[in-house]
């Protein structure tokens, strides 16, 4: 190297007439590999006193550059990175490629964080029930919602016997010829086994079918211009009903007819009808453990099953007025009548009572509940209730079990997991009535016991890890951890539950192996993988007994009864905040073990006999025993048998006890379609022989179910061969007490507020690589 009068330049000394250089070298200096050949890493400056007064430029084949001659006298000397010209537009490369991912980075989760924000507003147009139009011949085309111009609810309650009509009355307004659907919520019992839709003076009347050929027979109806209707199941408390050729400006009037039964728990009656569907939380597709074949049946089978769950929602809660007609007989003098949902008018007709709205119609945003509460003893403690059709006598027994103070209580220490739902749906009076519950049931904990919380949303923690000894202490601290809870984020059941049942197999540090286990699930239910989480309760139960807390207007009865069911448990319903802690005081008092268990109904030997599900529910307080069954040959005798803690219970009913009853057989027929479903989701059938046995029951009683399908064809055909429709958007209504910003982002999960904070940090993180990218040195241009 040469230094600026064309001589030697050397570390260690200067030129001839230079006095010794200064290097100050604060980064790694000029290496040599062993061929010689220099390599530099990184920058190196060197501070060089002044020798000429002129500037000086001095161009080195290597890596020295003189750039500037500083006024201090000081010239700045600065080493480059030898490199070739294919290392440098590698680097060049690599600088773009970063500085890319950043910016695509950066506005995928800006345009992300935009639609976040926004769907609040879009979650509006996701699910809710009601009737939907679009026009004939553009199968495309989205559904709008038609008006609704009133809903009618009438129901015949005999003592624990219910017949329910649900009449709705819709208007095409529009000049065209259009289809229609809409989806309504029944209770969980349901057995519907009528359909009729009048279009103006004209009736069809509904027939049942294999649920793909009455998909057929309505496909074809609709392509020839034939009015028709097709009813179908999406979950055993929710339908979906189809209508094809509606003509311009006509009226049309569904009616669906369903028996059901009436919950009893000691003297108070409950029956519950839903009025309104809340939107469902969907968790994402576990295909990881699919075969590759099996991924895309998988992916069509719930992203069909999703999108029947869906459909527009009224926020403000103005639409669907309905109104109520209630016969009750309720076979003994009542003392009280009550409604926790909706003000009633009430007036006697001699032994029935007639029931209303106090005002003529409300907006369908929440479940009627009807209670009543006989005179004590009253009531009968067993009733039979009988219907023959042929050779068969169908029977609905009803049992009261011995009142809870008669019955000798086991006192036994309990081992419970408390599992709360936080998730978004739960927000506002779900939430605040949960809350007060499961306070309420810590606070009636024994010294004895045992207790952890769960609460979740899209994911899940535990206040203690596992169960640990009730102290005062650990229960003041779990009411504070309760009483801070807040409601966001999505409905993932699956995992909480899951380690919830698994957590009393093996308890660290417990000692008494004679300790209740019991899970109290407190939530809405508002999921649509029922399946799958009933697959994992039933796999994971083991010695433990599952109870369910039923919360909000709306909830998912079926879910809630189920899950309970297979619990080996039973369920409670919360309507609302005020009566969230004395019900809950109530329930927890009397799960604390079973009144009667090993129930079992024995008749003649020569009697053939079927009841449904195989194994009876244990009996816990007042609740009471309510089973269909089937006889042939049967002899007149019926006797009931459980063990009880002091003495075994027997019940013995015979002809004499007999009531009249239309309808049971239908009930009957409905539990067995039931243990069917149940089988095979257990696997002990396989899909196709469930299939079958489901359409041997269903096809002669007339039932609508997952496998068949009321359809109604009007044979003339009316319809033009195109029209279309000018659609217009009239949403229902969404459930009281629920909050719609709760539930947006996908399927309710993160929330477009954790959305932002995910954006936020991503958006930092590409800035920072952007800088990284401009600081770093690549190529020979600073």
């Amino acid at each position: 190297m040469l230094c600026a009068n064309g001589r030697n330049l050397r570390r260690t000394t200067g030129c001839c007439n230079a006095v010794p250089a200064k290097i100050h070298a604060n980064r790694p200096e000029l290496l040599r590999k062993r061929t010689g050949r220099p390599q530099f890493r990184r920058k190196t400056t060197f501070s060089l006193p002044r020798y000429q007064p002129q500037p000086a430029v001095i161009a080195l084949q290597d890596t020295l550059q003189i750039n500037s001659i500083e006024e201090t006298g000081t010239m700045k000397v600065q080493l480059f990175s030898h490199r070739t010209s294919q290392s440098y537009r590698q680097a060049r490369r690599d600088r773009y490629l970063i500085g890319a991912i950043a910016l695509i980075t950066f506005l995928t989760v800006l345009i992300s964080s935009v639609l976040a924000m926004t769907s609040a507003a879009s979650a509006a147009e996701v699910q809710n029930d009601g009737l939907y139009l679009r026009p004939m011949g553009q199968s495309e085309a989205p559904f709008a919602s038609a008006p609704r111009l009133a809903q009618s609810v009438q129901l015949d309650i005999a003592a624990i016997v219910a017949r329910g009509t649900v009449i709705q009355l819709f208007r095409n307004d529009s000049t065209d010829w259009v289809e229609g659907r809409y989806r309504f919520p029944l209770p969980d019992k349901a057995a519907v086994d009528r359909l009729t839709i009048r279009v103006n003076d004209r009736v069809v009347e509904g027939e049942i079918r294999e649920r793909s050929s009455a998909k057929k027979e309505y496909d074809a109806a609709k392509a020839a211009g034939q009015t028709a209707a097709l009813l179908d199941e999406n979950r055993p408390n929710q339908f979906m009903l189809s209508l094809a050729n509606i003509g311009p400006g006509e009226m049309i009037s569904v009616t669906l007819e369903f028996q059901s039964t009436v919950d009893r728990d000691g003297d108070l009656f409950e029956f519950r009808m839903p009025l309104v569907t809340a939107p469902r939380y969907i968790p994402d597709m576990k295909l990881s453990a699919l075969e590759i074949p099996q991924v895309k049946a998988e992916i069509d089978r719930q992203m069909a099953d999703a999108a029947r769950l869906g459909f527009p929602i009224d926020e403000q809660r103005q639409s669907n007025p309905t109104g109520l007609q209630v016969t009750l007989d309720a076979g003994a003098e009542l003392a009280t009548l009550e409604s926790p949902s909706h003000d009633l008018v009430v007036t006697r007709e001699g032994e029935k009572y007639k029931i209303g709205l106090r005002l003529e119609a409300e907006p369908a945003d929440r479940d009627i509940v009807l209670r009543w509460r006989t005179q004590s003893n009253d009531m009968p403690g067993a009733m039979l209730f009988h219907e023959r059709i042929g050779a068969v006598d169908y029977l609905l027994a009803m049992i009261q079990p011995p009142r809870s103070d008669q019955a000798k209580q086991l006192e036994r220490p309990r081992d419970v997991t408390f599992v709360i739902d936080t998730s978004g749906s739960m927000e506002g009076e779900s939430m605040k009535a949960a809350s007060a519950a499961l306070i309420q049931a810590l606070a009636a904990l024994g010294p004895k016991d045992r207790f952890d919380v769960i609460e979740f949303d899209s994911s899940f923690q535990r206040l203690f890890g596992q169960t640990e000894p009730a102290t005062p202490a650990r229960i003041q601290k779990a009411i504070g951890f309760v009483a801070g809870l807040k409601a966001d984020g999505g409905t993932e059941m699956m995992p909480p539950l899951r380690s919830a049942l698994a957590s009393g197999h093996a308890v660290e540090g417990s000692t008494d192996q004679t300790a209740l286990r019991q899970i109290v699930f407190l939530t809405d239910g508002l999921v649509g993988n029922e399946d799958e989480l009933f697959q994992m309760i039933e796999a994971n139960l083991g010695n433990a007994r599952l109870f369910t807390v039923s919360l909000g207007s709306a909830p998912n009865g079926w879910f809630m009864r189920k899950s309970a069911q297979l619990g080996a448990g039973e369920t409670l319903n919360i309507a609302n905040v005020s009566e969230a802690a004395p019900k809950m005081a109530e329930f927890y008092k009397r799960i604390e073990t079973p009144v009667a268990i090993d129930l079992d109904v024995t008749a003649d030997p020569a009697t053939r006999m079927e009841v449904y599900p195989d194994r009876l529910p244990d009996l816990y307080g007042a609740r009471a025993l309510i089973v269909p069954i089937a006889m042939e040959n049967w002899g007149g005798d019926l006797t009931f048998t459980g063990k009880m803690a002091q003495d075994d219970m027997a019940v013995h009913l015979t002809r004499a006890d007999l009531r009249p009853a239309k309808g049971i057989a239908k009930l009957w027929a409905r539990t067995k379609v039931e243990s069917i479903e149940d089988d095979i989701r257990r696997g002990a059938i396989g899909p196709e022989e469930g299939r079958l046995a489901v359409l041997d029951i269903a096809l002669p009683h007339r039932l609508a179910t997952a496998y068949t399908s009321f359809v109604a064809v009007d044979r003339p055909v009316r319809r033009p061969e195109s029209e279309d429709l000018r659609q217009r958007d009239m949403p229902n209504n969404l459930p009281a007490g629920m909050v719609m910003a709760s539930l947006a982002g996908p399927a309710g999960a993160t929330g477009w507020q954790g959305m932002i904070l995910i954006g936020v940090g991503l958006i930092a993180g590409s800035i920072v690589l952007l800088l990284i990218s401009r600081r770093r040195g690549f190529g020979a241009r600073k």
